[in-house]
């Protein structure tokens, strides 16, 4: 079955018959009347996918056109409990669809089973909510509920084997993604907030990769197993301003690994140790010599030898991590103007209109996701931010065709010639573009 047809079908299901089945369950349709399941959640996801700050006008419109004519106040009056638990069950359903594109043809990527990247984002909710998503707290009250969502990637294949939501409260390192049993040959890419030695033995024990920063007060030993005074060891053995050797990683687990410093320029240390200093005092402290001094280097640890990589592959892959913060920036909140606005809710909004706007938003996500896997994942010089700000002008032509397979098989087969048209990355002679990098590491400009 080619990637086109694997998407249609899974659309088919969630905003198909399975909403129906979901809808009934929940007490969201008791009686049919206007809507039906299916119907109330396309007329939700597919208005707030186009235009994440919509209000009732806009989704009684999108209505309309699913063949539903309803009022605004008729569309306001669906926000209640039993439809917050709809959605909620059909992101649950949606998260557990696993759909994997062809391996992008990029060398570098194709020598591990997989390439799985890591990360989390938060968002904050209604202050109502601290109960079921409990935050970390904050000034004034501020901050008492919050969701965090837990996502593990692949960058061959785009797939999402793991997406989680969490409490804003719940510790990375201990997320099932960071605990999740890794495939023999992959390589697992994650950043400080899930470092542990223990994890790392783990998968070195399941014959698995990884590459990470390395967390300041880590005991870093020599292959004796005497221990390293960084600050003074890699000056010592810098050549040209590159450290790259065996070492044995905590004092307990003592794992064999690699340690790979690159000094930074000063400018550049200067900015990670003023920020060091902010951090510092908001709580009281002063950052130790050693970690400012330390802030001059880039720090990683990987358990890949040098004859299967060089250092320089090792951080063109780690670099490779921030491709996770575009698929939050494509769902919801690093972005200072996120696509689609996942945190963002009308104003005066109840918490339960919050929640069921959060969750519908989910779905367009995953949606999204799906469509552009079909469409712009094959050329690995895409730009999965540019395809998603094209497919919105497509939300009209889908909603017409969603009952009709052939239809709906067509419309999803020219969005993805024009999706792979307009989301191209060029190349850059001054600072290589991701795509790039993966295909030549030798370009990395690593002083910077």
């Amino acid at each position: 079955m080619s990637m086109v047809a694997k998407v249609v079908s899974t659309m088919e299901k969630i905003l198909g018959s399975k909403a129906d089945v979901l809808a009934r369950k929940h007490g969201v349709i008791q009686r049919k009347r206007k809507f039906r399941g299916k119907s109330l959640l396309r007329m939700l996801v597919l208005t707030l996918l186009k235009k994440p700050d919509a209000n009732f006008q806009d989704m009684a419109l999108t209505a309309a056109q699913l063949g539903v004519p309803v009022s605004d106040t008729a569309v306001e009056k669906r926000f209640t409990q039993p439809l917050v638990d709809f959605l909620r069950e059909v992101v649950s359903v949606a998260f557990q669809q696993l759909l994997a594109a062809e391996p992008v043809p990029v060398e570098l990527l194709n020598r591990f089973t997989a390439v799985v990247v890591g990360d989390s984002s938060s968002l904050s909710l209604p202050d109502e909510l601290p109960q079921e998503f409990p935050g970390c707290g904050g000034t004034q009250g501020s901050g008492l509920a919050a969701l965090k969502i837990q996502v593990r990637w692949d960058l061959k294949t785009g797939e999402l084997p793991q997406v989680l939501i969490e409490a804003g409260q719940a510790s990375d390192a201990k997320s099932p993604i960071a605990q999740q049993a890794a495939r023999p040959g992959s390589l697992e890419i994650f950043d400080l907030g899930y470092f542990s030695v223990e994890r790392f033995r783990r998968l070195s024990d399941e014959q698995a990769c990884f590459i990470s920063r390395w967390q300041h007060g880590t005991t870093v030993l020599n292959e004796p197993g005497e221990m390293l005074n960084l600050r003074e060891f890699l000056p010592a053995n810098a050549i040209q301003n590159v450290v790259d050797v065996p070492v044995r990683l905590g004092t307990k687990e003592r794992l064999p690994c690699r340690l790979i410093a690159v000094r930074v320029p000063e400018e550049v240390a200067n900015r990670r140790r003023q920020k060091a200093r902010e951090k510092a005092t908001k709580h009281g402290r002063e950052p130790s010599a050693e970690y400012l001094e330390l802030l001059g280097w880039s720090l990683f640890v990987t358990n890949l030898p040098l004859e299967q990589l060089t250092w320089k592959e090792a951080i063109v892959l780690y670099r490779a991590r921030w491709q996770i913060e575009l698929l939050f920036k494509l769902c919801p909140v690093v972005s200072p103007r996120p696509h689609n606005q996942l945190a963002r809710h009308r104003p005066g909004a109840t918490a339960i209109e919050a929640m069921a706007v959060l969750w519908a938003k989910l779905i367009g996500v995953m949606l999204q996701h799906w469509l552009l896997l079909s469409a712009a994942w094959p050329d690995d010089r895409r730009s999965l931010l540019k395809a998603a700000r094209a497919l919105r002008d497509w939300i009209a032509a889908l909603i017409g065709v969603l009952d009709d397979h052939d239809q709906l098989l067509h419309t999803v087969t020219k969005l993805q010639s024009h999706l792979a048209h307009v989301a191209k990355i060029q190349s850059r002679k001054n600072q290589p573009s991701h795509f790039q990098l993966l295909r030549n590491p030798e370009l990395l400009n690593w002083a910077a």
